[in-house]
């Protein structure tokens, strides 16, 4: 359901979820390949239910496609165009006047006041910079991929076609490519509760095994890394061992 016109805040919840689920998925994708690739036993178990295993991790790949289909796609009900329109409409919401108002719910009328002292208001011209950005990104994302979501919206051609637009995909690419959306999320997020100048965005980077946990939270993308592969790791462990019957 469309929120309301001018909710902004409605449309960077929806967009936090369009982004943070195809995060997910592309990540468990990811963490299902890089512990088959690094670890024999688990490529071994795998492979004793192939079948289930090409078509779960097929589908992860899609899913995430699609989800960045439905962020970066003109035609889509929710975008990056719709967002940052909302945005630039929402100029008034995203003040000083409206984040103290926010702010009086919690706290006093004078800590209200003296918290949005150090705030910085958005303007049109931060707008403008954020359409550059989303622009650059959707210039590398437009011919690869979305020629697969295209190719897989509406089915065409046989199974070489999509294999041969697969083969055209950028992992470092592409995790870059979610970095810059989770990025845009957290501060257009930070700047309706806070009033915190979303410019310059921050450089987010995916923290993956081997490479130890990050002390900050997860993102949700590391987060379905590691549990992906802990259900293959928790697969090879309680594998059943086959003994020979004996008679009593």
């Amino acid at each position: 359901m469309s929120p309301p016109p001018g909710d902004i805040n409605a449309e960077i919840e929806i967009f936090r979820k369009d982004e943070e689920s195809a995060q997910q998925t592309f990540f468990a994708y990811l963490g299902v390949l890089d512990l088959i690739a690094r670890r024999p036993e688990v490529h071994a178990a795998v492979n004793r239910n192939a079948m289930f295993w090409r078509t779960a991790h097929h589908a992860m790949l899609v899913s995430s496609l699609i989800g960045l289909g439905r962020i970066f796609d003109q035609d889509s009900a929710h975008n990056l165009d719709r967002l940052l329109a909302m945005t630039a409409r929402s100029l008034e919401t995203l003040g000083l006047d409206a984040l103290r108002r926010r702010k009086e719910a919690f706290i006093t009328l004078e800590q209200a006041a003296d918290y949005v002292k150090e705030k910085r208001e958005i303007t049109a011209a931060d707008v403008r910079q954020l359409r550059k950005e989303v622009d650059a990104w959707r210039k590398i994302y437009a011919p690869v991929y979305g020629e697969i979501r295209h190719h897989l919206a509406h089915n065409k051609g046989a199974a070489e076609v999509l294999d041969a637009l697969l083969a055209r995909t950028n992992i470092e690419e592409m995790k870059r490519m979610f970095g810059f959306l989770h990025a845009l999320h957290e501060a257009l997020r930070e700047l309706h509760l806070n009033g915190r100048n979303p410019l310059p965005l921050s450089d987010v980077t995916f923290v993956l095994p081997p490479d130890p946990r990050p002390a900050r939270r997860y993102h949700p993308g590391e987060k379905a890394h590691r549990e992906a592969q802990d259900v293959l790791l928790v697969r090879i462990r309680r594998r059943p061992r086959l003994g020979r019957f004996r008679e009593g």
